[in-house]
């Protein structure tokens, strides 16, 4: 079967043997930095895909500029939001363009350049299979905004994850192509798009490489749509997700712990052992379901053997607390298990339900 050659207008030949690459531009009221941009790319041979998300009558010379520089165009009739625009253009891209080795996305504000686009390139070229980002350093004259929100977002994002990350805020991204039809299925309309984008990448088995880029804000970066408090609850609702999962799980765990203790009169380690065997399912189904979302048979098994160890850590401080410093057994639990939530968030995180080496990844 006959496949159509991946080239775009006045394409290089030699280009289009060598690199099966799209860089995609979502624009809102672009200016001249996106042209500037757009013609350093075509000068290097690269396919270019421009999305105009609704950015009206009175930007559509910039676009038809963009056109006849040999790049295809997409538009909104409204704006719609970047993280539709982005799936807009890698939806168009995949259709325009075959055989199709990846998309690099870039920002049309003049933060980033051909030079490390190129970068992107090349890095994916050496690691075909990993999300490829460009990691700004955040040191010098950086905007307060957008210094205080990377530090925030990274490491709450690190705590959710498990994933370092330099720079979570990067609209530099070069994605591969086994993995674009999972990024068109992913939640999100607008800013949060991205965000959406890193924090599933256990979810879809993708490693994450950063390469160091050039760091530019223009005029203060004035046009940044970022807000710290707002877009990092984003990475915040997998831990309030986990926190809503332990909390429903301590309703059953403490109320069993209250009834068998104030009932049947048993032991409190012994009361703390049976109540936390059932609520130790209910804990992991939930999980499972809404905050991790992976999970198989070797998922169960090192969820019981963690609540094996939590159990008899947690039965074992009871009695030793209730014995020793003669500590109220009704409340006693308390302080135990709020020690062994946050022991047990990371545990689950980095072993529960880690994505094994050998699971099934995009072919």
């Amino acid at each position: 079967m006959d496949t159509k050659p991946f080239v775009s207008p006045s394409q290089p030949a030699e280009r289009a043997q060598e690199d099966r690459y799209v860089v995609l531009i979502p624009a809102y009221k672009p200016d001249a930095r996106m042209l500037k941009l757009v013609r350093e790319l075509r000068a290097e041979g690269l396919c270019v895909q421009v999305v105009d998300d609704g950015s009206g009558e009175t930007y559509r010379d910039i676009f038809d500029q963009a056109q006849a520089l040999g790049c295809r165009v997409a538009r909104h009739a409204v704006n719609l939001g970047k993280g539709r625009a982005l799936k807009t253009g890698i939806n168009a891209a995949m259709n325009a363009f075959s055989p199709l080795d990846g998309i690099v996305t870039a920002d049309a504000d003049g933060q980033h350049t051909c030079r490390d686009i190129l970068r992107i390139m090349a890095r994916m070229r050496e690691n075909p299979r990993a999300l490829i980002t460009g990691a700004r350093a955040f040191d010098g004259n950086i905007p307060l905004k957008s210094r205080l929100g990377n530090s925030i977002t990274r490491r709450v994002y690190h705590f959710a994850t498990g994933i370092r990350c330099q720079d979570t805020r990067t609209g530099l991204r070069g994605i591969p192509a086994a993995y674009l039809p999972q990024m068109l299925q992913l939640p999100g309309e607008r800013y949060e798009y991205e965000m959406t984008m890193f924090l599933r990448l256990r979810e879809m088995r993708l490693p994450l490489e950063e390469v160091t880029i050039e760091t530019i804000y223009i005029d203060g970066n004035k046009g940044s749509h970022f807000h710290p408090l707002k877009d990092s609850a984003r990475i915040y609702s997998v831990i309030l997700r986990f926190l809503a999962s332990s909390l429903i799980s301590f309703g059953v765990d403490y109320g069993l712990y209250w009834l068998l203790l104030g009932w049947l009169d048993l032991p409190p380690w012994l009361c703390y052992a049976f109540a936390r065997v059932v609520s130790s399912g209910v804990n992991y189904l939930l999980n499972r379901m809404t905050v991790f979302k992976t999970g198989g048979r070797d998922a169960v098994f090192r969820y019981y053997l963690l609540a094996a160890t939590q159990l008899s850590v947690g039965a074992g401080l009871v009695e030793l607390l209730h014995v020793t410093l003669h500590w109220s057994a009704g409340w006693i639990k308390i302080p135990v298990d709020v020690v062994l939530f946050c022991l047990s968030y990371l545990v689950q995180r980095d072993f529960v339900f880690k994505e094994r080496s050998g699971q099934k990844e995009p072919v």
